[in-house]
């Protein structure tokens, strides 16, 4: 269904919505249409191309929300989604306000950020790229036994919110990504296995031998690992590793987990939580990433922040609701789980230091580097910020990167990490996270616990 047609509906459903008994609601219609190939053993193995909407109702009663989504529409559906979600209404006793929110000067939001270089993904130009990508690969290493994972893979979409105050809100964006995984085999039969990604809005600007060079460095990087000694060690966290981590723990930051007891950092904006180095802001415009936010999906503008400033918990996340019960402003991070709303980040930025992955090295002299992290969702607890994960990397020896290391654990606090904190890179690296991307560096840490073999 065009755009078009989803605005007309809409507008019908949030006037009958209205005449229905809702004291105030909204209709958002999300749109996506994907294509992916895999490729594997020299063929295409499979390939999808789809489109899919979604429009979601929600009306307030009585202080309830009630919501209801289709995929179907037409005026048979305006009946079902209208008769649900007062449906809902009535069983609902959430004691928590409810808003449908307009700003009186913003009531027409717009911002499109689709490319024409998103013309350029096709079946063809995707396979062709797959191919040529397994086939490099495979050359570059007789170690390397197979590429058992190789997908490309894009998609573009709209949406679109109406409500009963007046909001007319519309964002869309578009974007790729390629991401291939294999395995080699060891001089000692044991099997090594990694991979790497890329995202981008333009297939023209992927560059096949950096994404190669990064490639052989991950996975026959780990040629020869073994364990090694338990121990305290100076850690220096790997850009890709730090961003798992942070993440794993960014719940602490939203509101609504504040609000229910599950956040450590409850009543604790201003406070020092972290080291006096280490800063994260959130710039939902930020020029480096792929994907723009000027406004949330509940018709608030975004604002550039800091989230921890040079140590200090600057301020949590907020969306409408959970503004309301801390006598706050929303952020401008209410965004969309199905009809739902709750707080989400956009794209984040650890502010990078001015050392480089090997200056750190340098700086941590004998230690260790973390470059995998596994077990992050059953080897944590997000709450207390204890964890105890699987890991893989490599040794420092006299400042530098040394022999790879792996069956070895990492132990410890989230926040006593964040406080440990000696140096800050500038190795920047951006991975899609929450409503946009992570932009982080690799990190020095004072010390973390290491279990591994002590025989080594």
């Amino acid at each position: 269904m065009d755009i078009k047609t989803a605005e007309r509906f809409m507008e019908k459903l949030v006037k009958a919505g209205m005449e229905y008994g809702f004291e105030e609601c909204e209709a958002s219609f999300a749109q996506n249409g994907s294509m992916s190939i895999d490729i594997l053993k020299g063929e295409v193995s499979s390939y999808e191309n789809s489109a899919t909407s979604t429009l979601s109702f929600r009306g307030l009663k009585n202080g309830q929300m009630g919501y209801c989504s289709t995929n179907i529409l037409d005026d048979s559906s305006i009946d079902f989604l209208l008769k649900s979600a007062m449906e809902n209404c009535e069983v609902m006793n959430d004691k928590d306000p409810q808003f449908i929110y307009c700003d009186e000067n913003n009531k027409d939001l717009y911002f499109s950020q689709i490319t024409d270089a998103y013309a350029k993904n096709t079946y063809k130009s995707f396979s062709e790229l797959g191919l040529k990508l397994e086939k490099a690969i495979l050359a570059l290493d007789s170690r390397i036994d197979a590429v058992d994972n190789l997908s490309i893979a894009c998609s573009r979409g709209p949406f679109l919110i109406i409500n009963s105050k007046g909001l007319h809100s519309y964002r869309d964006t578009d974007g790729m990504s390629i991401y291939a995984g294999a395995r080699a085999t060891d001089s000692d039969g044991s099997v090594k296995t990694g991979g790497h990604y890329w995202i981008g809005n333009d297939i023209d600007s992927f560059d096949m031998d950096k994404f190669l060079a990064r490639f052989k460095e991950i996975l026959i990087g780990k040629m020869g690992a073994k364990s090694c000694k338990s121990g305290q060690y100076k850690t220096v966290i790997k850009s890709e590793a730090f961003q798992q981590f942070f993440m794993a723990f960014f719940s602490n930051f939203l509101a609504t987990p504040m609000q229910r007891g599950l956040s450590l950092l409850a009543d604790r904006e201003g406070e020092v939580i972290a080291s006096d180095i280490f800063t994260v802001r959130e710039e939902p415009m930020y020029d480096k990433a792929l994907t723009k936010i000027p406004f949330d999906d509940e018709g608030v503008l975004t604002t550039d922040k800091a989230i921890i400033d040079k140590g200090v918990f600057a301020t949590a996340l907020y969306d409408l609701r959970s503004a309301y019960k801390a006598g706050k402003k929303s952020t401008g991070n209410g965004f969309r789980g199905g009809s739902s709303v709750s707080e989400g980040p956009t794209n984040l930025i650890v502010e990078p230091g001015n050392k480089s992955f090997d200056e750190l090295c340098q700086e941590a002299g004998e230690g260790i580097i973390l470059t995998d992290l596994s077990g992050l969702h059953a080897g944590l607890n997000a709450i207390s910020g204890d964890f105890s994960l699987l890991c893989e990397g490599y040794l420092i020896e006299n400042g530098k990167q040394g022999r790879p290391v792996e069956q070895i654990t990492v132990a410890g606090n989230f926040y006593e990490v964040l406080k440990a904190i000696e140096a800050v890179g500038n190795d920047i690296i951006n991975l899609p996270s929450g409503e946009g991307e992570f932009f982080t560096p690799s990190v020095l840490v004072s010390s973390l616990a290491i279990s591994g073999d002590d025989e080594e």
